[in-house]
């Protein structure tokens, strides 16, 4: 599968190669056949990276990672390179001004910055950043306020020119100037922004780099080494082969790199298990696969880490679809589908507690979190779902085994996927559990290579299953999601909001979530939007699907990083 986009909210219509997470290894037990598994999401506290101090590495050795497709940019803010792989590749040689912990915490980064100062000014939230003097591009040329000034003017949407991956965050901020010297950069936004760090955590763009539409855009399909900062530096892409080479950085002033070199090879992904086996890369991202799985833990030399995931599948439901229009149909829906089975199903052959997800923003392991299904009652409760049924008017037709209502059959309609597995189970399995509450779910098949996400977007559904791939940031799209403009019959939903459904309680509390900065405050109106959408029947999140990477047993500081996805670089290493 290639690999995802990294915005949020993102779209994958398989169990992803991507989603949400905390922080702390988790205990090994031996696997059957050489290779060793971690234990389960449950289990760990958001990452499973064999965590270990740098001073207790050893100097030297070669990590081996994966591409599956070919570099055409080396911008990955320009809509073109917003591709998770090829982040992944650049964050060795990329600034990061924020890490983040497996619960997606983000930690002050002080080889880029010493401190970051956020005040409100007359309603107006102003972040002060000051940054390291040592930090340096490559060419040795400070990093300066003019780099933030130009990345900002090249992604704050004023200029349509610039074909940037997303103004969210950037379109907020009203002015970036430099403060008392260079090296201290002043953002000042319209109003208060809780999710600032948002747009400072992935650093600026060397000035050079983003000054114009045509720098920007076109600029980065050559490597330039001038435009980078890290811990390491690129010495060699061979564009035939699509192999690329970084050894440590001379000019990298923060912790030595442990490692000697690292090597990124092109290779297919439906060929990624049988490299990891044969030891040709050092790192698999596995997804959802058991075959996969079985083979990268049997392994020799190897390990598979095991976090909970920042992604989650789940059910959405058409509000405009005649049947579905009625809320307590919907709620009746979310009564009568069995999620442990549908979760123990998909997620057969895998590690890890096979368990439904209660909460639309937050995954279970997020700092936030608040089971929504108990705190509203609506469950699995085949009972409840058949009263609410009788409620609304569908009374059951023995002879049929299904409701009727008004002489018309309660017939829904389930979008299948073709060729995606869990869409697949999916259907089967709530059609079953749907049917002992008479209701008749029938499965349509979607050629997925054609019609997907035509099907999505243009509303060809009653109910349809995909993955949202989250960030650390999981309030900051509520709008998107679950939003709209107007109400009543003048409402809109936005483009991301595929039920269709205005839920007044939503849009009521989303100018709130977005500027409240009390991080206890906001996340209590997150879980009242949360509680909110559950009522509404919006969408039935069904689980967290597990992150499972294969590494070398010896490798440190790197594997199922949980939401936090990208190791810190000069710490991965292997154990003496």
């Amino acid at each position: 599968m290639k690999a995802s986009r990294i915005l949020m909210p993102l779209i994958a219509t398989g169990l992803a190669v991507t989603m949400a997470a905390c922080g702390g290894p988790s205990s090994t037990q031996s696997a059957t056949s050489g290779g060793t598994v971690a234990g389960s999401p449950a289990a760990s506290s958001g990452w499973d990276i064999n965590e270990t101090p740098h001073d207790q590495l050893a100097q030297g050795g070669e990590f081996v990672g994966s591409m599956s497709s070919q570099i055409t940019t080396w911008n990955q803010f320009n809509v073109t390179g917003n591709d998770a792989e090829l982040v992944f590749l650049q964050a060795p040689i990329r600034p990061a001004y924020y890490d983040f912990k497996g619960d997606g915490t983000p930690v002050l980064n002080p080889d880029y910055l010493t401190s970051a100062k956020d005040e409100v000014v007359d309603g107006k939230l102003v972040v002060t950043l000051d940054l390291n003097p040592k930090a340096v591009w490559n060419d040795g040329s400070p990093i300066t306020a003019d780099d933030w000034i130009a990345t900002w003017k090249a992604q704050n949407g004023s200029n349509k020119k610039f074909a940037a991956a997303s103004t969210d965050g950037w379109n907020q901020v009203t002015s970036v100037a430099a403060g008392t010297s260079p090296q201290q950069v002043v953002f000042t936004f319209k109003s208060t922004y809780p999710d600032w760090t948002a747009i400072i955590s992935g650093g600026p763009l060397p000035a050079a780099g983003a000054a114009t539409p045509a720098a920007f855009n076109d600029g980065w399909g050559e490597y330039k080494d001038a435009w980078f900062s890290g811990p390491f530096k690129v010495t060699s892409w061979d564009k035939t082969s699509g192999t690329v080479t970084m050894v440590p950085n001379d000019k990298w002033w923060g912790a030595k790199p442990l490692l000697d070199k690292l090597t990124w090879k092109n290779i297919q992904s439906d060929a990624l298990a049988s490299a990891f086996a044969n030891q040709e890369v050092d790192y698999y991202d596995i997804g959802a696969d058991p075959d996969g799985y079985a083979q990268a833990k049997g392994a020799q030399n190897s390990a598979v880490r095991v976090a909970a995931g920042p992604n989650f599948r789940h059910f959405t439901f058409n509000s405009q679809s005649p049947i579905l229009s009625d809320q307590n149909v919907r709620q009746a829906l979310m009564m009568g589908i069995d999620r442990t089975v549908i979760a123990q199903s998909d997620l057969a052959g895998l590690p890890g507690d096979k368990v439904p997800l209660n909460n639309n923003l937050y995954v279970s392991n997020q700092p936030g979190y608040v089971d929504q299904a108990k705190a509203t009652g609506i469950d699995y409760n085949p009972d409840k779902a058949k009263a609410a049924l009788d409620a609304a008017g569908w009374t059951m037709n023995d002879a049929t085994g299904y409701r009727e209502k008004d002489g018309k059959e309660l017939d829904v309609v389930f979008a299948v996927l073709g060729g995606v597995k869990a869409s697949e189970n999916e259907g089967l399995q709530a059609q079953k559990s749907l049917k002992d509450i008479g209701v008749n779910l029938k499965l349509k098949t979607v050629d997925t290579n054609k019609d997907w996400p035509g099907v999505l977007v243009k509303h060809e559904f009653d109910i349809i299953a995909f993955s949202w791939i989250g960030t650390p940031y999981p309030l900051r799209n509520i709008g998107q999601i679950y939003g709209g403009t107007g109400s009543g019959d003048s409402f809109k939903p936005n483009e991301s909001n595929f039920a269709q459904l205005d839920i007044p309680k939503v849009n009521e509390l989303i100018p709130q979530i977005d500027t409240e900065m009390d991080a206890t405050k906001r996340a209590d109106l997150g879980n009242q939007a949360a509680q909110a959408i559950w009522e509404a029947g919006h969408t039935l999140p069904l689980y967290q699907r597990p992150m499972l990477i294969g590494v070398r047993d010896k490798l440190a500081n790197i594997g199922a990083m949980g939401m936090a996805q990208i190791p810190k670089w000069e710490n991965v290493g292997f154990t003496k």
